[in-house]
């Protein structure tokens, strides 16, 4: 089956603080746009959308040609966000996942389980989800007999929905025919006058289309990146998943809390890293390589068994 996917980067995201658009700022030195498509490269999406809006050049600027990027004039919802996409993807056959451009810690393994889950399932809609805490302020998963029957903001919890705790992370992967179907009946009669992607979740239940959860571990995986304190912290949190992943796989890593790897670069068994290296782009570090101290390397091949003396930058 096709898959397609829909990236949400429209948003000026105020609270940066900045001239760039939000999704354009670095964790771990890659823009977060590219971090989301990335991914979706990894999984073999067969067409990926990036909906722009705010100071778009700068995003699009980001963007390879696989990448089609929509414009999306006024920022009016969700929901009229995603129909931005309707005349690159409204008439196909496939499934469609709906991403967020500001949670670059999504990984291709997560976007693979919920295709998986979907197809197995023989969903028409698919809603991420995780577990929190009764006091985080996320919409909240409404469920019976297994069905999704809706998505309820925190704000509007009614007294007996206090204690749920599967919360809505803001990705989904739909029937892709079904999605544009669905977005064509969605009102903006609401408080905020916007067009809500949450809506379809209604609508498909009101045609008796099955609407099921995809539960993850990691909440930080999607989380969103809105200032830059977050921007920090997404970047520990990564620098801290790849040293560790890389440990596994038998890199010696003298110092991981001072040390930055890009998600990009190759290292190969028995390579050494000192202290304080930043190591991005597509470098390709050997096996049994040795990094000097606070090496800065960008986009390059170290052989094997090649020494780099430290406070090299390259």
């Amino acid at each position: 089956m096709k898959v397609y996917a829909i990236v949400l980067a429209a948003g000026k995201g105020t609270r940066m603080k900045s001239d760039k658009p939000k999704v354009v700022h670095e964790v771990l030195y890659k823009p977060m746009i590219n971090h989301v498509v990335d991914e979706l490269k990894k999984i073999g999406a067969d067409e990926t959308i990036v909906v722009v809006g705010h100071e778009a050049e700068q995003v699009k600027a980001l963007l390879d040609d696989s990448v089609t990027a929509v414009y999306q004039k006024e920022q009016l919802g969700t929901g009229h966000a995603v129909l931005m996409a309707k005349e690159a993807l409204g008439d196909k056959e496939g499934m469609t996942l709906i991403l967020c451009g500001d949670a670059p810690l999504i990984r291709a393994e997560t976007l693979q389980g919920m295709i998986e889950a979907h197809e197995k399932n023989h969903n028409m809609g698919t809603v991420m989800t995780a577990d929190c805490d009764t006091s985080t302020h996320y919409g909240r998963i409404v469920k019976e007999d297994g069905q999704v029957t809706g998505i309820v903001e925190f704000k509007d919890l009614q007294p007996d929905q206090m204690d749920i705790t599967e919360m809505n992370t803001g990705e989904y992967c739909f029937d892709n025919k079904a999605l544009f179907e669905a977005l064509e009946e969605v009102s903006n009669e609401n408080a905020q006058n916007e067009y809500y992607l949450t809506d379809v979740i209604g609508i498909m239940n009101n045609k008796g289309l099955k609407v099921d959860t995809y539960k993850i571990d990691d909440f930080n995986e999607v989380g969103g990146v809105n200032d830059r304190v977050a921007l920090e912290d997404a970047t520990k949190m990564l620098q801290k998943r790849i040293n560790h992943d890389w440990l596994v796989e038998g890199v010696s890593i003298i110092d991981a809390s001072t040390t930055y790897i890009g998600r990009d670069v190759e290292i190969g068994a028995d390579a050494v890293i000192e202290p304080g290296c930043i190591i991005t782009g597509y470098s390709r570090i050997g096996s049994h390589a040795h990094i000097g101290a606070y090496s800065i390397l960008h986009d390059v091949v170290v052989e094997d068994g090649e020494q780099i003396d430290a406070y090299t930058k390259r």
